[in-house]
């Protein structure tokens, strides 16, 4: 196994964000899943999507190694993955194209104090005092009557989700070797994008990658 760098983890942000599966896959294969899987399992449903050869035992490796850990937005990024395999009903939740590292930021206070809006057509995030009149109520930075709620959604790092709860890891998921982890502001910012994902996913949506 390779270990994870910072050039691997940066091109493992990038191919996650704009959805190229073959790259995900070739960066994976040769490194270890279990610390990057919130990244890896949307890079293995764009790849499964695009018929990326190899790409489906890494899904069902991570698959399972998701349903072992058990944190924030594994759940729901684990049903992503059995839909992109095959199995499920269909897609139960809308796609919109945000960046998850930017709704964290969000979330957790980083972009500033909001609030904030999703355009969900386009995935930006604007701060309030940028938003068009559509979104919000240009006072109060509340949801407005002619507000539409089919193109904006509010984000609040005071309301930064409908929580879940932590969840030990699970004595069934693999551990990883050290050497071959990467440091502890990727851990942080692994597990608030599976808590931006769960978020995301309380208003029924999930997200895509913004450029195909």
């Amino acid at each position: 196994m390779t270990d994870w760098d910072e050039g691997a983890l940066g091109a493992l942000r990038g191919a996650a964000s704009l959805g190229r599966g073959a790259a995900g896959v070739e960066l994976l294969q040769v490194r270890p899943l279990e610390p990057v899987l919130q990244y890896a399992g949307d890079v293995l449903v764009a790849a499964l999507g695009q018929a990326v050869p190899g790409a489906s035992p890494l899904a069902e490796k991570c698959l399972q190694a998701l349903n072992a850990r058990g944190e924030a937005g594994d759940r729901e990024l684990a049903m992503e993955l059995v839909h992109a395999l095959g199995g499920g009903a269909g897609d139960v939740l809308g796609r919109v194209p945000v960046d998850l590292g930017e709704l964290a930021g969000a979330l957790h206070g980083r972009l500033g104090d909001g609030p904030f809006v999703i355009d969900l057509a386009r995935g930006d995030i604007l701060p309030i005092d940028e938003a068009p009149a559509e979104a919000v109520d240009g006072e109060c930075g509340e949801p407005s009557p002619g507000q539409d709620h089919e193109r904006w959604l509010m984000v609040s790092p005071e309301a930064a989700a409908p929580a879940a709860p932590e969840v030990p890891r699970s004595p069934d998921a693999p551990a990883v070797p050290a050497d071959e982890s990467p440091g502890a502001d990727f851990v942080r910012e692994e597990r608030e994008r599976g808590r931006a994902r769960l978020w995301l996913a309380a208003y029924g949506l999930s997200p895509a990658p913004r450029h195909l």
